[in-house]
């Protein structure tokens, strides 16, 4: 592909679509949405109205086919993530879909080698790590400002008197690991890594979805940490890093935030960064320069991050008893 606009496809049209395609009108007159598809014509006519989408499809295999689009946006409930980004991988068409980019790292693993055989670009739309803020906290950890980590707590949890129905369907992959726990272990792979050790208890209601969930990481370093998440509280949705020297602090709704805290010897300070929009148009600014780049893969949105936070997500999943349909062999049930 050349230096010219990137065509964009959007593949379901619920809130996350509607929120990804609101921010791509950020991006220069480069991006442009040419495409939608959702599961029938009149929801993918009433987006394409909204958003003066040219063509309007009632299946994602018409919008592959059609020639229309460079790039697509997986928005669609989870257990469909993998189907729609291998058909796109093989017709050549690059892929950003939303976290969890699959159930299991089974299927991460097997959409990566697909990317690779193609030599198509695919990313998880994990849009915290390019949020400029939680870019700006890393780089002050990094830079050893309160010395080597020994802890980290971040937590994730919401309640609403009615839930999506998704979020309490199994089938649909819910619960709340894959769309809030998500957060604190990427939080917390960022910080320190893999952990040495997983330790996880979780409550369960009566089908066999996590409602509440506590999760404890140990590493050889001698670090800790202590993650949350749930459908059952109102959290401060926050996540912190310390060391002997001092603490980084993310506010409220850590995963796009507008600030962070520094806590040292020399004092408190408030660090604020730049950001403007909902933060999506990050993550599709580095799909669109990596794909200028020829590469399959986005620098920072790595492979090896999206397989091994899955990873960490099926061991936990196994330790509290959370299966999806199909997931058995996966989880080594």
């Amino acid at each position: 592909m050349g230096v010219d606009r990137v065509r964009w496809g959007i593949v379901a049209t619920g809130n996350i679509s509607t929120s990804f395609t609101r921010d791509l009108k950020l991006l220069p007159d480069d991006a442009v949405v040419t495409a939608v598809a959702s599961r029938s014509q009149g929801n993918a006519d009433r987006f394409a109205a909204e958003f003066g989408i040219e063509h309007a499809y009632d299946d994602y295999r018409r919008l592959l086919d059609s020639g229309t689009v460079d790039v697509i946006y997986i928005g669609t409930p989870h257990p469909q993530h993998y189907a729609v980004a291998r058909a796109a991988l093989q017709a050549g068409i690059a892929v950003l879909c939303e976290k969890p980019v699959t159930l299991t790292a089974q299927q991460a693993r097997d959409l990566i080698a697909v990317a690779a055989e193609h030599k198509t670009l695919f990313a998880e739309a994990m849009w915290m790590r390019t949020n400029p803020v939680i870019q700006a906290y890393f780089a002050d950890l990094a830079g050893g400002v309160i010395g080597e980590p020994q802890q980290v707590v971040a937590d994730f949890a919401f309640h609403k008197p009615s839930l999506p129905a998704r979020l309490l369907d199994p089938a649909l992959g819910g619960g709340s690991l894959m769309d809030g726990g998500i957060y604190p272990m990427t939080f917390t792979y960022m910080a320190l890594g893999r952990p040495a050790e997983v330790k996880a208890v979780g409550s369960l209601n009566e089908d066999g979805v996590d409602l509440n969930v506590a999760m404890a990481w140990r590493y050889d370093s001698g670090a800790v940490a202590a993650l949350t998440s749930g459908l059952r509280s109102q959290n401060p949705w926050t996540a912190a890093v310390s060391g002997p020297d001092g603490s980084l602090l993310l506010p409220h709704r850590f995963h796009h935030p507008e600030y962070y805290v520094r806590s040292t010897a020399s004092g408190q300070e408030r660090i604020d960064v730049p950001t403007h929009g909902l933060g999506y148009h990050y993550e599709a600014g580095d799909v669109m320069r990596a794909l200028r780049d020829g590469l399959v893969e986005v620098p920072t949105l790595p492979h090896a991050a999206t397989i091994e936070i899955l990873e960490l997500l099926d061991e936990t999943r196994r330790q509290i008893g959370v299966r999806y349909p199909g997931d058995n062999e996966d989880l080594g049930g």
